[in-house]
């Protein structure tokens, strides 16, 4: 068998299909190359269960179903690499039998071979600091330092301790200059070019409950501001979602993986604009999965319907990169 391309040439048939295989096996690799470049993973914070007096001025919200539904969903949420907890994983961090929920949702990760990247919370270090600890590590033995760096492809995801009343003089002046070194390092590695830094306090909420925390707008917030490479500015402890932009940067507030929910101050009583599209004053449990490509991170907040089932794609947002 003949195939004509024009009148004056022919190929045989045998000819034609290898040519066609070869542009195909080409062009699929091409494809399947720049599909490996994307990384998927997750960030979550909060999910200590309440504790009975917080129940007194705070409504419960079968929590404990909230944080199960979240971690059943990032489980089975295809692609995902990674999860980074912001803190605030217990209520208590002491005490072993605090963990026995959080040690059963963080195994259904790990035996689908997703590490856990965790921040140091309030209650983490509740209620005697050396004992926290020591169920902390137990938990997460390769964690070191309460703060360090995890690099995925293009990303690097810098995981801070905002906990600086629990943190001596020498941990804090050692944790300030590892964050500056480790940034100005990450300015200058061309594999690199965008920073995530996450930690507990948050810099920016309309929280009621919480104050937004000096600390971290003092030490933390201008080195991530002054990061050309600086896109991504994550943190918790207040129980809810928030949106904010600070000289053109993101600030995301993730609080809600379980807590008791937080009213927020809204309309012209906010202490700062945020960009949430949907403006209740209690906002529902969620996580965030973050997807990064060379030139694109996003962002979409899944958040959990009524059901305490399903979630649904409460907010998107999409930062361009540079190569």
């Amino acid at each position: 068998m003949e195939v004509i391309l024009n009148q004056n040439s022919k190929i045989s048939f045998k000819t034609f299909l290898k040519q066609i295989m070869f542009v195909f096996v080409i062009c699929f690799s091409n494809f399947k190359a720049q599909d490996s470049t994307t990384i998927r993973f997750g960030f979550v914070s909060d999910t200590q269960q309440p504790i009975w007096i917080e129940k007194i001025f705070l409504k419960a919200n079968h929590n404990l179903k909230a944080t199960n539904a979240i971690f059943s969903s990032l489980s089975n949420n295809e692609g995902i690499s990674s999860l980074f907890h912001l803190g605030d994983i217990t209520a208590i961090g002491m005490f072993n039998g605090e963990w026995e929920e959080m040690d059963q949702n963080f195994s259904m990760l790990r035996k689908k071979n997703i590490p856990i990247y965790p921040a140091m919370g309030n209650h983490d270090y509740y209620i005697f600091k050396s004992y926290a600890l020591e169920q902390f590590r137990k938990r997460f033995p390769s964690v070191k330092k309460t703060w360090y760096v995890v690099k995925l492809n293009n990303v690097a995801v810098l995981i801070l301790n905002s906990n600086f009343s629990r943190l001596s003089d020498s941990e804090i002046e050692e944790q300030k200059k590892w964050y500056s070194n480790t940034v100005e390092e990450l300015e200058k590695n061309d594999s690199i070019n965008t920073i995530i830094v996450g930690v507990h306090h948050s810099p920016f909420t309309n929280s009621k409950v919480i104050d937004p925390s000096e600390d971290v707008q003092n030490n933390f917030v201008p080195q991530f501001l002054k990061s050309k490479k600086g896109k991504l500015f994550i943190s918790g402890h207040a129980h809810t979602f928030e949106h904010f932009k600070r000289n053109g940067k993101d600030f995301l507030v993730i609080g809600g993986g379980g807590g008791l929910q937080h009213p927020l101050l809204t309309g012209n009583s906010q202490l700062w604009k945020d960009l949430f599209p949907i403006p209740t004053s209690v906002r529902m449990f969620h996580y965030l999965v973050c997807e990064a490509t060379e030139t694109q991170l996003s962002l979409k907040v899944m958040m959990l319907n009524q059901d305490f089932k399903t979630f649904f794609l409460a907010d998107e947002l999409n930062l361009e990169l540079s190569n």
